[in-house]
């Protein structure tokens, strides 16, 4: 009973942490995109940096959506730099919304939005 409650515990725990960390992480079969911040959020009102890292997934074939959202440094090793400036009018819910699209390997069209914390 015991070693139940701990695997339990244990199982809760990972999942909590799983939510929170791939907050900013898409995976779907063999491709994923991850969108790496400066910080923990975006600051408003200021340019924010950030990368947009991808595996499996030709930079060609990638498309990123945001209001001022501009790229600063094209693909390099699964990688592209990006810039935005969030203003509160264009926020959801206090989140600025980036839409990341791609073609697969099929050229099957994937489509994920990120919901960003804004400070």
């Amino acid at each position: 009973m015991k070693n139940l409650i701990f695997a339990l515990v244990f199982l809760f725990s990972n999942v909590i942490l799983a939510q929170e960390k791939s907050n900013l992480i898409y995976k779907e079969g063999i491709y994923s995109i991850e969108v790496k911040l400066e910080k923990d959020y975006l600051e408003l009102g200021k340019e924010n940096q950030f990368k947009i890292i991808t595996k499996n997934i030709e930079q060609v074939n990638l498309s990123a959506a945001g209001h001022n959202l501009r790229i600063k440094k094209g693909a390099e090793k699964n990688s592209s730099i990006w810039t935005v400036n969030p203003i509160s009018e264009k926020l959801n819910n206090g989140k600025y919304l980036l839409s990341i699209a791609f073609r697969g390997k099929k050229g099957k069209l994937y489509k994920h939005e990120f919901l960003i914390e804004v400070k």
